[in-house]
């Protein structure tokens, strides 16, 4: 917060000291926690901290550590692991996800975990970004050479062009200090993402009108334009676009993400044609 050194989370020093300890300890525990997004970016810095005093490995440091953290028995032998893992890494051991907010007081969440951990999520999304993209590009090309075709190159994924810019820096943070274990594990979840892309339209079908289910609405179908024709077959993901989508608005060569996720309703121009003023040569002409 501007002009605190901390976030004070509304409780006092020594509640707020045996909380954020009490959160770090479960975070080397687990790996991975779900709180507050204030109280995960507090716990973040700790958890920093503590790993830092993990990888010095100084009887100083150790007792530092233990010091710190609860449930000694779990949290010491894993933070020897995490210095392990983390020897070659400079820092930024943790990582912030945004997760909604939080039912009743609607309070937003966030997931802390500690990186390259095994269940990371930005590995997973990577991963499912990569199939999606090859997918894509082989559905635009024809064929079906999903099994067939090289399509992930394990040493030279984040400098491959065909893929966008920004899953190339995700690439890069997920493999940058895994070494050749963290290329062959994203490259193993891409290839196993990449069939079962395949295998949902295969069974689903490509994205269609339902026309057997407005069949069976009969007379309690809405009308005008209240009417949503149902859809089948697989779904498209949040701002992909598709045929069934409305038409760019005058002007613009693509639809915006807020567009696309209007879906029907979008259709209605609700806007205001542009207005050009008459310019002087022509109001002199007409007078």
């Amino acid at each position: 917060m501007k002009g605190l050194a901390f976030r004070k989370l509304g409780r006092t020093s020594s509640h707020r000291n045996h909380l954020l300890r009490n959160l770090v300890s479960s975070l080397i525990q687990h790996e991975r926690i779900s709180t507050t997004v204030a109280k995960a970016k507090e716990a973040a810095r700790e958890a920093e901290k503590i790993i830092t005093l993990g990888k010095r490995g100084t009887v100083q440091a150790g007792y530092g550590a233990r010091g710190y953290l609860f449930s000694q028995q779990e949290t010491l032998p894993k933070l020897q692991e995490l210095s392990q893992r983390y020897a070659n890494r400079p820092g930024g051991y943790t990582r912030i996800h945004l997760h909604g907010n939080r039912k009743g007081d609607h309070a937003p969440r966030a997931i802390l975990e500690l990186v390259d951990n095994p269940h990371d999520l930005r590995m997973q999304m990577t991963a499912r970004t990569l199939a999606k993209e090859v997918y894509d590009r082989i559905a635009r090309r024809g064929g079906d050479d999903i099994l067939t075709g090289r399509q992930f190159d394990l040493m030279t994924m984040e400098q491959d062009e065909r893929f966008n810019e920004l899953t190339r820096k995700n690439i890069t943070k997920v493999v940058q200090y895994g070494g050749v274990e963290a290329r062959e594990k994203l490259v193993s979840m891409a290839q196993d993402h990449l069939l079962r892309l395949k295998a949902t339209v295969a069974v689903e079908g490509p994205r269609r009108i339902d026309d057997a289910k407005m069949e069976s609405w009969g007379d309690n179908k809405p009308r005008g334009r209240l009417l949503t024709k149902p859809y089948a077959g697989s779904r498209p993901l949040a701002g992909q676009e598709g045929e069934f989508q409305p038409t760019p608005l005058p002007g613009k060569s693509r639809n915006s993400v807020v567009r696309i996720g209007k879906g029907a309703f979008a259709k209605r121009l609700n806007y205001r044609p542009k207005v050009t003023m008459p310019s002087s040569s022509s109001r002199r002409a007409q007078a």
